[in-house]
């Protein structure tokens, strides 16, 4: 992650007057934002954490609205509301394996995305109608879905989701981009797929469809 895009702890201690076990709290008890990413320190100093540079401004406004007197449960509130009104934001990723839905999760969570996760064609479908994502990321070769074609016909013809933007993704070397694009798909990525330059492309559709 390029280096203007997080912050350390230390960075964020500079800016907001709060103690590291107040940030602790923020991000562990309170979960106002996700756990930093661990790296080795650049100098070979042990460990250093990375959050998303986002983070920095969130705990600015924790701190200001707790000088306010709003008490933990009126901000936590307050900053759900504030996530559910980012509509633009949200992302649905179906795919059978657990532990890869989940690190995706997490990822996009850490990126300022509500996301969600489905396993299978039943849960897809039920999520993709009461999440009402703005992007999918498709495993297109999911048990229970019975093609790429039929979802992206379904989702197209279904107002709630006509606008939903499909990202496909399969370690299927079969499959081809023109073949699935055709299909109703936005685009086509094979596996394994590069988590930074797959945010950059949905920051880019977020930013697209806000202009729109």
């Amino acid at each position: 992650m390029p280096e203007d895009n997080r912050v350390t702890a230390s960075d964020i201690l500079k800016v907001v007057p709060i103690t590291r076990k107040t940030l602790w709290l923020w991000q562990k008890k309170y979960q106002f934002f996700p756990d930093p990413a661990k790296e080795a320190h650049p100098g070979g100093k042990g460990i250093v954490g990375y959050y998303p540079a986002w983070v920095e401004e969130r705990c600015k406004k924790v701190y200001a609205l707790q000088k306010k007197g709003y008490t933990i449960n009126m901000i936590k509130d307050i900053l759900q509301k504030e996530e559910e009104q980012k509509t633009g934001r949200k992302i649905l990723i179906i795919d059978g394996q657990k532990q890869y839905c989940l690190l995706l999760k997490k990822f996009f969570q850490g990126n300022d995305f509500i996301a969600e996760v489905a396993m299978d064609g039943f849960e897809a479908g039920f999520k993709a109608r009461e999440f009402l994502p703005t992007i999918i990321l498709l495993d297109i070769t999911l048990p229970g879905i019975s093609g790429i074609i039929d979802v992206c016909r379904h989702l197209k013809n279904n107002p709630d989701t006509t606008a939903t933007k499909v990202i496909a993704m399969s370690g299927d070397l079969r499959c081809t981009e023109n073949e699935i694009v055709s299909s109703g798909a936005e685009m086509f990525l094979p596996k394994p797929v590069d988590f930074e330059s797959l945010l950059k492309i949905c920051n880019e559709m977020v930013i697209s469809e806000e202009s729109a």
